[in-house]
């Protein structure tokens, strides 16, 4: 049995009510037509069109989606109007975010840029997924994400990001321990217990993990797993025990539904910020999710927003708030380049609520 196999497999939603940093649209019409017009600012159909053949291109992306939303997001090689929705309804959001960080004066550079990357290849999938899209809309992706990043921590109030991390990092330290920790895996209770008194007894650790555990991974290792944070994917059992537990003790057996672990944590403790600063900037920026909802809603309420019939119409509902698709897709709307992609909304590279 491999160490891997103790990750939860529960599935993450990459269906959430955030906003992409997409611009889409939908047509075969004039690259000079409009998709739609916020404030003013025009989104044109070409800019949605390329944007579409970018996702399009992108086999593993759709396949992610569709596994998600259990539905295709195409038909024939033609986006559903769902889909081309949902992007415009992204791309009118990122245009209000833009504006609002121009009229704070706020400038995204290239430290920003860098600080995002991460966060953006995550939320739209993995490495995989993100490299096999164009490295222009990568950049898209990346610039977005930087974006709603830096509107959060405007929103959070006055100080840099950086100052914003470190004082997110100080109020909860807790939150950033790691814990290293060896484990030995059986199937029954009882053989759990029989361990358990050997080790109380003195024998050695990794010894007897290189002997009786059944995971394999773990075992040639004395049963050495790493070192991992409060924000890890291992099974909750298991990561309670790993954080609750004393140091260097071998307490009493965890049950999972891998089995029965014995589990020693080896060290914990809370890093110095320079080794994390870059999970607590993201981490401060996801606190700000309920101000950016607020954000969302005052400022969609206060913008001009026109979305070209052949789109549908802009409904206005808060955080809600969305480009309601026509009850029939109009022609014009169904014929995307090859490879262009539509039906559903992608997995959001880090955005504002829409």
């Amino acid at each position: 049995m491999r160490t891997t196999r103790f990750l939860d497999r529960r599935a993450r939603s990459l269906l959430i009510a955030t906003v992409v940093g997409l611009s889409v649209t939908v047509a075969c019409s004039s690259v000079s037509s409009y998709a739609a017009t916020v404030d003013g600012t025009r989104i044109d159909t070409g800019t949605l069109e390329g944007e579409l053949r970018d996702l399009g291109s992108n086999d593993k992306y759709l396949k992610l989606v569709e596994s998600q939303i259990q539905t295709p997001v195409r038909t024939n090689g033609v986006f559903d109007a769902s889909f081309t929705s949902t992007v415009l309804s992204r791309e009118i959001i990122y245009d209000l975010v833009e504006k609002d960080l121009a009229r704070r004066k706020i400038v995204v550079g290239p430290d920003d840029l860098a600080a995002s990357r991460t966060v953006a290849i995550d939320r739209i999938g993995g490495e995989e997924v993100f490299n096999a899209f164009p490295k222009s809309y990568q950049d898209t992706l990346v610039k977005r994400t930087a974006q709603v990043t830096a509107l959060s921590f405007a929103l959070m109030g006055p100080g840099t990001p950086e100052e914003q991390s470190k004082a997110f990092y100080d109020a909860n330290a807790d939150s950033f321990a790691q814990a290293c920790v060896r484990h030995i895996l059986v199937p029954a209770q009882d053989q759990a217990d029989q361990i358990k008194g050997r080790l109380d007894g003195g024998e050695d650790f990794a010894t007897v993990a290189q002997t009786t555990s059944t995971d394999t991974g773990s075992a040639s290792r004395g049963g050495e797993l790493g070192c991992y944070g409060n924000q890890n994917q291992l099974v909750p059992e298991f990561s309670q025990a790993m954080f609750s537990q004393p140091v260097g003790v071998v307490a009493a057996p965890v049950q999972t539904q891998f089995g029965y672990h014995l589990i020693r944590v080896d060290s914990r403790d809370v890093p110095p910020y320079d080794q994390v600063a870059a999970q607590a900037r993201e981490q401060a920026a996801a606190a700000a999710q309920e101000k950016l909802i607020v954000w969302a809603d005052e400022t969609v309420n206060k913008a001009k927003i026109d979305v070209n019939p052949k789109y549908g119409t802009f409904e206005k509902a808060g955080a809600q708030s969305r480009v309601v698709p026509p009850e029939a897709p109009a022609s014009a709307t169904t014929a995307p380049a090859p490879g262009a992609e539509g039906g559903q909304e992608p997995p959001p590279a880090s955005a504002p609520p829409g």
